[in-house]
Parts: structure tokens; sequence; C-alpha cells
């Protein structure tokens, strides 16, 4: 094994370090242009602050963390360190209760499928059902099939087509007729509305349980401007941190009561079963990005809605064919478009308007009978500064690609130009940030001139 002393004294060796750090670094500056020239516009994703993202490089790697959330003894799982880790833990249990008004937050999952497999793992066993939305409602698709593999029934919720909410009627039919039923998770990713969670509660029989999949909205319920599922009856929320909390990729399960039958089931699933490392190298940016939201949320919320509201009104204007203008198009980050078929829908989001420096991805269109189409998310735009005045260019750079047909590659170069006012770092609603309106206001003149 080299020494650093071998490294010094051989000019070769030393060549390929310097090759290897200059294609690193190549990787890096092309990743940090596409960045920065694209418009980040899908629903799943977001710009951590650079704040959080240094904190992933804070502790020297991690130790295993094991501890459940709830009280057991030590044992075979369990390892000695310094205490740092278990009480980094504390601190990000402690204000993940309070932000969603849990008794228990698990850290843990390493993504928001895994916390909704270990849900269902920890509510379910063979023989036993659970309801869930359809792909077509929107649906997540991390459930179906191990429930399949392992015989548990499949049915989903009840939605009315024209409002895209749940049918709750229909759904107190759907329980009563079938008592195998465990579980009911609102596990939807095409999300455009706050679904009716207290009526819901109501008809909830005693033996099943009622899971909130907050993957999507949970900046926004943190923020205020959604309800918390919690409160609003939920047994359990869960979801990542990944979306609109702009944080890194890990996931979460919190209970309302900490003596829920299923809290232990779940946990286990969680860990030591589904996953035996939980990255606790990630508990600190975790705990930052809640840090973050606690301090900038409700502003970063409301302008979210407020963009995803201009966003659709000014799509619509254009000529897209903007899918809820019965309820005002959005409640939340999303704003989604119908195209036609699979094969449209798809050139589009990965042809053309990737072509034009547009990120989105195509989805299946919930109440459309079977139309697919483009699925938008403002919370990256917004974390960039982007506010209401800013969605008209951007309905324009995207009809002038779908509507009128101009060479994707032309629209792109101004893309690139209009965010030169948004740079990526201080990022809005952020611990970097020194974000002023006014100076925003003047990039954007300065540009435009």
């Amino acid at each position: 094994m080299l020494s650093l002393t071998d490294i010094e004294d051989s000019p070769t060796e030393v060549s390929k370090m310097e090759s290897v750090c200059d294609a690193l670094a190549a990787d890096f500056s092309r990743d940090n242009c596409y960045r920065s020239a694209h418009l980040s516009m899908t629903a799943s994703e977001n710009y951590p602050s650079k704040f959080v993202r240094a904190m992933g490089g804070a502790m020297q790697g991690a130790f295993y963390e094991f501890a459940p959330p709830y009280s057991t003894a030590e044992g075979e799982w369990h390892f000695p360190d310094s205490g740092a880790q278990a009480a980094l833990v504390q601190k990000l249990a402690q204000l993940g209760c309070q932000m969603f008004q849990a008794q228990t937050f698990d850290w843990r999952p390493n993504g928001g499928a895994a916390a909704e497999q270990a849900v269902l793992l920890g509510t379910c066993s063979r023989g036993d059902a659970f309801v869930h939305f359809g792909h077509q409602d929107g649906g997540h698709s991390s459930l179906e099939e191990l429930a399949r593999k392992i015989g548990i029934g499949i049915f989903h919720i009840p939605v009315q087509e024209d409002s895209l909410l749940i049918d709750v009627q229909r759904l107190a039919e759907l329980l009563a007729a079938q008592p195998e039923i465990k579980l009911v998770i609102l596990d939807q990713s095409f999300k455009l509305r706050w679904q009716p969670l207290a009526e819901i509660r109501e008809i909830m029989p005693p033996t099943v349980t009622l899971a909130y999949d907050a993957s999507h909205d949970g900046g926004l319920i943190l923020g205020g401007v959604l309800p918390q599922p919690l409160a609003a009856g939920a047994d359990i929320v869960l979801g990542n941190t990944h979306k609109t909390i702009p944080g890194p990729q890990k996931g979460y399960v919190a209970f309302f009561n900490a003596r829920h039958p299923v809290l232990k089931p779940v946990s286990d699933w969680i860990c030591p079963y589904m996953q035996s490392n939980s990255h606790a190298e990630l508990l600190v940016p975790f705990y930052m990005a809640l840090v973050e939201i606690s301090l900038f949320g409700r502003p970063y919320a409301q302008q979210i809605v407020k963009n995803a509201k201009a966003l659709a009104l000014c799509m619509h204007a254009e000529g897209l064919r903007v899918v809820g203008e019965s309820f005002g198009y959005t409640e939340t980050h999303q704003v989604l478009v119908s195209i036609g078929s699979p094969g449209e829908a798809l050139h589009a989001a990965a042809h053309l308007l990737a072509l034009a420096g547009i990120r989105c991805n195509n989805i299946e269109i919930p109440g459309s009978g079977g139309r697919h189409g483009l699925r938008f998310g403002v919370q990256a735009l917004t974390r960039r500064g982007i506010q209401e005045i800013d969605m008209a260019v951007i309905a324009r750079f995207i009809a002038r690609v779908l509507v009128r047909k101009e060479p994707p590659e032309l629209v792109r170069n101004e893309v690139a130009l209009f965010l030169r006012s948004f740079p990526l770092h201080p990022l809005a609603f952020s611990l970097d940030s020194q974000y002023e309106e006014p100076h925003a206001i003047r990039l954007r003149e300065e540009v435009a001139a």
C-alpha cells in the first residue's frame, strides 16, 4: 500500500492523482452547469442549501445506529460509541415530534418507499388486505408488488373523477364489506389537493390503521399551508425529505400515539429487518433541514402554493391543457398538464422539454380516463427565488416548445439566460440566504435589458 511519502516521491503516482482529480472536477462542473442552466421542475426533487449539504461531512463517517423509537434493553444490535450519535438522534426525534405533532419520530428509513413498505409489513400479514390509491389516481408504486408477493390483498381508494377527492362514503362501504382490511394509506404521488382526512377518520373501523404519506407535501404541512395529518386523524405520518422538504434523501415514520399497537412491528421492519444501515452520516443534514423549515417554512410554503397557482394559470393562458380547472388547478406544489398517449407524454418530457432545458416527468393523469401528461413541481424554483411574476416567462418557454412547436434548442439558450438571475447560492428560504427581493428584481431587469 502506498504511503503519502511514496506518492510525493513518485511523479507517476502524483500524475495519476492529478488525473483522477481533474476527471472528478470535470464531472462536478458538468453537474453544476446543468443544475444552474436548467429549470428543475420535477415534483420529486429540490435544492438543499449549501449549509445542509456541508453538514453531511460534519462527522467522521458514521457508526451503526439501530435504536428504535420505543424503549428497549441493550442487546445484539447495540454498539457503544461516544454518545454523540445518540444525542443527535434525540435532537432530531424531538424536533420531528414537535413539527409533525407526533409522539414518536423514526428517522431511520432510507427513503419514503422503505417507510411505506415498513408500514405495510407492520400492519398487515398474509391474508390481510390494505387500501391505497390506484396508479390511475396517483398512487405510489412501492406497495402492490410487495403485497402480491406475500399474499396481502389490494384494494383501491374510490376517488371522485371531477374533484379528485376521496369518495368517503364509498370508502366506508368498502371497509365494511372487507373486514380483512387492516390499513388505509393515502400514498398519492400525483397530488393536487388535500384529502378529507377528518371525514375519513370518522368512518374508520377501530381495527384499521390510517396512514398518510407526506413525501410530496411535507414542506407544505410543516409550513402551515396544509393541515397536520396526525391532528386531522391519521395514526401515522410518513414520508421522505428531498421534495418539498429540501433535505437529504432520507425517510421518516411518526406515530400520533406512542402506544399504538403497530408501532413496534413497523419500527422493527424498518430496522433491522429491511435495512441494517440507516446511514447515520445523514443525521446532521436531516436535523438541519428540519431546522431550516422551522425557521423559513411558512413563507417558503406560502410562496410554493402561490407559484404553483400562477404557473397553472399562465400555462392555461398559453393554451396548455392544465388539469383541475374546477378547483383552481392546484392546492399543492404540483401542476399537471394533459398531453395524450403515453408515448406522446414521454416524448414531451424526455426529449422536447429536456432539450429546451426544462426538467419534468411524464405520468398517467388522475381522473382522465387513461390520458398521460406531464407533472411539474415548483418547490425547487421557489428555492431559487423565483416568484409568481416569473411564472408567465416559464409557462411561455413550455408553450413555445409544446404548443407553438419551436425548436427546443432555441428555447434552451433563453432558459439559461433567464436563470442567471436566480443563482444556486444563496438559496431563498435557507440558512445560506441573504435573499432580498429588490436584488432579484434588479438582476431580472439587467438580464431583460
